[in-house]
């Protein structure tokens, strides 16, 4: 009987695991850095270790819980101008938890497909 339930626990387990309303699921987003017009105090000067933790305390400032950028790479829209809200070319990818999904885009990061 003791196995009957333990693997009825652990089916269960499994299932909602699976679910999207599981709290531990994320989405991935992104944000197309631009020379020196982005809500954190970081530019396209920074090294992408000093923009990382810009961009995480920003988040956590602003509220996201659970926000972790997982890359920052050179995939992004590059625009060619000097001004300050010209995009770099620099793409930074952040995980943020499905509950959070509504305050990033408030935000303006874009989900990725």
């Amino acid at each position: 009987m003791k196995y009957y339930l333990s693997l009825l626990l652990v089916v269960a387990l499994f299932l909602q695991g699976c679910s999207d309303d599981n709290p531990l699921s994320t989405l991935a987003f992104y944000w197309d850095q631009t020379g020196c017009a982005d809500p954190w105090n970081s530019n396209a000067n920074h090294t992408n270790e000093e923009t990382q933790t810009a961009v995480e305390n920003y988040l956590m400032d602003e509220g996201v819980i659970g926000a972790m950028v997982i890359s920052i790479t050179s995939d992004g829209i590059q625009m060619g101008c000097e001004a300050c809200f010209c995009t770099t070319g620099t793409r930074i990818n952040i995980s943020v938890p499905v509950s959070q999904k509504e305050r990033m885009i408030a935000l303006g990061f874009k989900e990725s497909n």
